[in-house]
């Protein structure tokens, strides 16, 4: 009979293929490449027209990521990868800084060459200003002269706006490649990580790693050249006004040197509160993520709440840290946008008072050259010594990353030859005498190992839970410390965790793992794994797309889609730890015998099996028996049988696979040879697995209204509207009124009344200024913390479904990046924004007043500009919306990786995901590198504008100079001058708002998310100490995941009796775990009918807070969360020490607990990574003993992942601590549910049996009869 696989492509029919496509041959060349490579093409990259192919299909339609260029040659990640590897190889302790000072110093020092020419036109325009004021006030100057000096000006303006774009596009490029060098570097050292330096970090670390602190590294990049820029150009225009007023240029610059400790003190605190903030927002985060990786067990204990709490907790206080930093900000803001007022008061007051007359011809040329040196020396400067503060910040955490690799060495696992005469055979494991920590200042896990494994051997290892099986694997992999002894692997390795690990992807890329496809190999493979049956109920076959970790697969597709992958490779030695618990026994028997046995297709290779199945014993060539870290006996099975407790384990095993006979066995040897998985049970992730959703067009309305009426309502918005508009008015009439003072006679001049309103608005700017911005962000950051606990409440609310349906790292870009924009870049943007607008449109109204000719320029400017920012826009929102979508993906790796380490590693595939990683960097270069040039591309086209303007200007200006004031000329020229670079930094920051808005979208989005129905308020409220009696009535009932699938559960009627013990049992895909989610209503009511009882309550008509408050539950796979322990057995705080030790002390772990320095204070690592799977499984049985208030508890499969003694001492908690209890356990091993009331058998969907075990338990029964001769009994 042929298996049949269904397949999306057809690609499967060849023989050789690779799994995952690194490259596209069907992307276009950068274009910016080709207008570099000939001097004759320069004026396309001046220009920026090389993006109008782009930009015009923007326009026509929604850009997709294959609308765009080919990352350049110049941008790509692999090359920086490399620069950063051979600087590190020669300088192996460099740090962070001195880093990116070897690799990225030439470029840095040609990109700060720009900035020469672009000073000198800079500086220029305001000396030609002088030249045409002149002009007008000296009629006997020729004309002619001044329109040169006008042409003049005109030249200047465009030249500055073209040096200006070029510089800040290759400084913005320059820290572009900081950051995709070092994301791509920090992924590569995290695939070099020993395991107990991950313990160390958290994904929620990682992600803000390369989120966050990289960006600031970046900025810092893109702003260095500041540090000395502003200072150079401040000396050049002290020498040009001191020629001009002499002493008092002294009063004005020292205004500005008053500023600079100022700053430095406020950047200190800034660095301080901006510290805290990280902190606190890696716990928001890691927290976050672990929810989204536990999502069921958190609604199954009902968790929400306090994990909620938590969460907010957290945020609240990263939120506190962001406030207090963005006071100081607000006071930079203020002092900024006052700074040339408060320094054109200390110059021209301290004229005043030497007796100076006050000229403007002098005093708008003076103001023209404060003005171009309050950008760089009161904004740039400021901003670059913020983030060279927050940039050591992010070194600091950056080097001690990359630290983490250096405290402990990787064994090395591959030895090619011994030292001696004689070649090891490929496939051998020679370990002498090795004792192994999993640090250097961690105590020793293994101890005096001795172990020699002949290749080809099968070698089973048992022990009990925490002995440190897993633990003998991670350092025959060379994940441990070596500290004595030697050990030596000879050969290519395969490894099984003892959890499965799924990366996102197809099934298939799960399975071939980067290797070439091989057809006929990969059936053979899915065959031994059982797998052709659930590869059938998906639609895509093996194309359907799984997310991280697998969430919508069971237990059991996990752990053979894993064996699947340590088949398909060809290895020398194979590790298994324990992935038949997952299975059910029949299964695992087939497994075993088809895979891993001395018949089965590993059979010639060296394989090492951990299990806790003692019926696989007599099948093994060694064994091994760990205890506490050391081989308490190594030998064969009939040596092993010497220990008592062994010969006693297996002999109750025989005993019991006795009871049926030799001949039920073979009558019924076909009975699973299908291992049929139901497809109603099977979600299908072709289906539901979503990519994720670009809303089109522009940000709606309302979500802007969310930022600043989620705290004082419309109110505060008003209010901050009136302040924002007084600002500039304060600001504007306090140059009007010293284009009016120095119009006056010289007698006029010194009265003391212009002094003092001239003071007056001068302090009232500087007063209004820092008010406005301190209401402004303190309002938009109640907004943005408003949507991010709209969107993690409705994540932690929404069903399963979404979870499924959404990958991990997909989330966590919106909690991380996303919210981080919103945070700190979309507030200073968009108060910015508000800011420069009404700045333009004070230069508009002020250059109007002044020639009033000047306004018809602005009948074609308008409509030119507004249909140059639409067209924009439409590209710019789109390349914003991928930019977003191509981080999900970089994250989403970053995070299956960590998880995954040691898989990875022991395939040999750190390469393969570093190709990987660097094709999704790439890509979302391909998005941002375009994104970034779009705003250069608008801004150059603004400026050109605005030149015109100032150009049309000047010329007006002398054409018209017999009817105009000199001072009103010199007034409007010098708004000008500044309206060249405002106006288009203006229109690029509310361009670069709207596109941060993207993220309040995104964020908001999710604040919609349908929740689950019913969630605190049902159709009824259950009587008080409801369940009494613990009764369960299944009525005439059917479920179905999702409305399109057939019934996962088909017409159940089942009645479970008070405080009876049942056990269900049944194949893979037989509705087992569809009992347990229909108890605790996991899927939508839509999809149900029937009814369930408890206690004569129907569980539809009841709040889903109060029906899963009364179950209880030990999962099958335990799942622990970054916190105390204490935390994680009882997060509701509802009981004593006393008690939480009793339930320890009841799962024999009071004295493992005890011997922790912290105690129940202990920090549970990630994913309780600093505990066995065994013991977290045990404590996860100590929690729910802890609730055994409840009348119900549900055991899916609950000791799978332990030794036949603790699984006893479960058994007999389970008879002591609940016997007051309603018990439904799932089974896979039978010897779990002997002693139960009854067994529910199901299959396809149906109960084919109800009844005592005595009667379910007999030879007649051909299905539990090849059940049991397959159980570990």
């Amino acid at each position: 009979m042929t298996d049949n696989i269904n397949t999306a492509t057809a690609a499967s029919t060849h023989t050789k293929e690779t799994s995952i496509p690194i490259l596209s041959d069907n992307r276009k060349p950068c274009a910016l490449d080709w207008a570099e490579s000939s001097w004759i093409r320069w004026i396309y990259v001046i220009l920026w027209s090389w993006l109008n192919p782009i930009l015009n299909i923007g326009y026509k339609r929604e850009l997709t990521i294959d609308d765009l260029y080919d990352v350049s040659s110049n941008d790509e990640c692999g090359l920086f990868l490399k620069k950063l590897e051979t600087a590190l190889e020669k300088h192996e302790s460099m740090g962070t800084f001195k880093i990116i000072v070897k690799v990225f110093s030439k470029e840095c020092f040609l990109v700060g060459l720009i900035l020469f020419p672009y000073i000198a036109v800079k500086i220029a325009q305001p000396l030609l200003l002088k030249q045409i004021v002149l002009t007008i006030h000296d009629s006997n100057i020729a004309s002619y002269e001044g329109y040169l000096y006008a042409i003049g000006l005109g030249v200047a303006t465009v030249l500055q706006a073209c040096i200006h774009h070029q510089y800040f596009f290759r400084s913005t490029r320059l820290g572009m490649h900081v950051r995709i060098a070092f994301t791509s570097f920090i992924y590569k050292r995290l695939l070099s990580l020993p395991t107990s330096s991950t313990m160390k970090t958290t994904t929620g670390h990682l992600v803000n790693l390369i989120s966050n602190d990289l960006s600031k590294l970046a900025n810092l990049s893109a702003y260095i050249h500041q540090l000395w820029a502003a200072p150079f150009e401040a000396i050049i225009v002290f020498v040009l006004i001191w020629k001009q007023i002499g002493i008092p240029t002294i009063f004005g610059y020292g205004v500005l040197l008053l500023l600079v400790p100022l700053q430095l003190f406020f950047s200190k605190q800034f660095g301080t509160y901006r510290n805290n903030t990280i902190e606190w927002s890696d716990k928001r985060v890691k927290t976050i993520n672990e929810i989204l990786v536990g999502c069921q067990i958190v609604k199954m204990y009902r968790w929400e709440e306090a994990l909620e709490a938590i969460v907010y907790d957290a945020r609240k206080n990263e939120l506190n840290s962001i406030q207090k930093a963005s006071r100081i900000r607000a006071i930079n803001m203020g002092i900024s946008f006052a700074s040339l007022s408060i320094i054109s008061l200390a110059t021209f007051g301290g004229s005043w008072l030497m007796g100076q007359v006050l000229s403007s011809t002098d005093i708008f040329m003076i103001l023209s050259l404060f003005s171009n040196l309050r950008y760089p020396l009161t904004i740039a400067l400021p901003y670059t010594i913020e983030v060279l503060s927050e940039s050591r910040i992010a070194s600091k955490r950056i080097n001690s990353f990359m630290n983490l690799s250096k405290q402990t060495v990787r064994t090395k696992t591959l030895h090619e030859c011994s030292s001696g005469n004689v070649n090891p055979i490929l496939g051998s494991i020679v370990i002498d005498r090795a004792s192994f920590t999993w640090g250097s200042t961690h105590t020793i896990e293994l101890k005096d190992i001795d172990l020699n494994v002949n290749p080809g051997s099968l070698v089973g290892i048992i022990g009990t839970t925490g002995s440190c099986k897993s633990s003998l694997f991670a350092a025959i992999l060379g994940e441990m410390s070596l500290i004595e002894g030697t050990s030596k692997v000879y050969g290519k390795i395969a490894y099984v965790s003892q959890t499965g690990w799924i990366f996102a992807g197809t099934i298939r890329e799960n399975i071939v793992f980067c290797k070439p496809f091989d057809k006929e190999k990969y059936e053979r493979v899915l065959r031994s794994c059982r797998l052709f049956a659930d590869l059938r109920s998906f639609s895509a076959g093996d194309a359907t797309v799984l997310s991280e970790k697998g969430v919508n697969l069971s237990g059991g597709q996990k752990a053979r889609i894993s064996l699947a992958r340590a088949l398909y490779t060809e290895a020398d030695i194979y590790l298994f730890d324990d992935p038949l618990a997952a299975v059910d026994s029949s299964v695992a028997r087939k497994i075993f015998e088809q895979c891993i046995s001395n018949n089965g297709i590993l059979k010639n290779k060296t394989r090492l099996l951990v299990t806790h199945q003692l019926q696989f014993l007599p099948e093994f060539d060694y064994c091994v028996l760990l205890d506490h870290g050391k081989i308490e006996k190594q030998g064969s099975f009939n040596e092993l049988l010497s220990i008592d407790r062994i010969k006693t384990a297996y002999e109750k095993q025989e005993y019991n696979t006795n009871i049926t006979t030799e001949t039920n066995r073979r009558r019924d040897s076909d009975v699973y040879d299908c291992d049929v998985t139901d497809q109603s049970e099977t979600i299908d992730e072709f289906s539901i697995v979503k990519n994720e959703i670009s809303v089109h067009g522009a940000v709606n309305i309302n979500i802007w209204l969310k930022l600043f009426t989620s705290d004082y309502g419309w109110i505060g918005l008003i209010v901050l509207i009136f302040v924002m508009f007084l600002g500039e008015v304060a600001s504007n009439a306090a140059n009007v009124w010293l284009s009016l003072w120095s119009s006056k006679s010289e007698i006029e001049q010194r009265k003391a009344n212009y002094s003092y309103i001239y003071l007056g608005l001068v302090i009232s700017t500087w007063i209004i200024a820092m008010i406005r911005a301190d209401f402004f962000l303190r309002l938009i950051l109640c907004g943005a913390s408003a949507l991010h606990n709209t969107m993690f409440k409705g994540i932690l609310y929404s069903s399963l479904r979404f979870y499924e349906s959404n990958p991990v790292g997909r989330i966590l870009n919106r909690f991380g990046k996303d919210q981080h924009v919103i945070d700190e870049l979309l507030p200073t943007t968009f108060f910015d924004t508000v800011q420069s607008s009404l700045m333009v449109l004070g230069c508009i109204v002020i250059v109007g007043m002044s020639i009033p000719w000047v306004l018809l320029i602005l009948i074609p400017t308008i409509p030119l500009f507004l249909w140059l920012r639409r067209y924009y826009l439409k590209s710019s929102r789109n390349l914003k919306r991928l930019e977003s979508t191509t981080t999900s993906s970089v994250y989403a790796l970053f995070s299956s990786s960590l998880n995954g380490l040691m898989t990875i590693r022991a395939f040999n595939m750190e390469n393969h995901f570093v190709d990987l990683f660097i094709d999704k960097v790439n890509t979302h270069t391909r998005a941002s590198f375009i994104f970034i040039c779009s705003g250069k591309w608008l801004g150059l086209r603004l400026d050109l504008m605005t030149c015109c303007f100032t150009f049309i200007t000047g010329i007006l200006s002398i054409t018209l100079r017999n009817s105009l004031d000199a001072s009103s000329v010199a007034l409007g020229l010098s708004y000008c001058i500044s309206l060249t670079s405002l106006f288009q930094w203006t229109v690029r920051q509310s361009a670069d708002t709207e596109n941060y808005m993207t993220s309040a979208e995104r964020i908001d989005e999710y604040s919609h998310i349908p929740s689950e129905s019913d969630f605190y308020k049902g159709e009824s409220k259950p009587p008080p100490n409801w369940p009494i009696e613990g009764r369960i009535e299944f009525k005439n009932y059917k479920l179905s995941y999702r409305s399109e699938l057939e019934p996962a559960l088909k017409t159940i009627n089942l009645e479970i009796a008070p405080r009876n013990k049942i056990g269900i049992i049944g194949r893979t895909g037989a509705g087992k775990s569809s009992i347990f989610q229909a108890l605790f209503r996991l899927t939508d009511k839509s999809t149900t009918s029937g009814q369930i009882l408890i206690d004569g309550i129907d569980i539809n008509t009841l709040s889903l807070n109060d029906l899963r408050s009364v179950l209880n539950i030990i999962p099958q796979s335990p799942v622990l969360f970054s916190n105390t322990l204490r935390y994680n057995l009882d997060p509701f705080k509802h009981c004593t020490d006393e008690q939480i030790w009793d339930a320890l002390e009841s799962v024999q772990l009071k004295s493992t607990i005890d011997k922790l320095q912290d105690k129940l204070n202990t920090q549970v690592a990630e994913y309780g990574s600093n505990f066995s799977v065994g013991e977290c499984q045990l404590i996860c049985v100590a929690r729910a003993i802890l609730k055994k208030q409840c009348k119900i508890l549900l055991i899916d499969e609950g000791t799978a992942h332990v030794d036949t003694k603790t699984d006893e001492i479960i058994q007999k908690i389970l008879h002591e601590k609940f016997i007051n209890q309603t018990v439904i356990i799932i089974a896979h091993r039978l010897n779990t549910i002997m002693n139960s009331d009854k067994i529910v058998v199901m299959n396809d969907g149906l109960i084919t049996e109800y009844d005592t075990s005595e009667e379910v338990f007999t030879e007649q029964n051909e299905l539990l009869t090849y059940m049991n001769n397959e159980s570990v009994l």
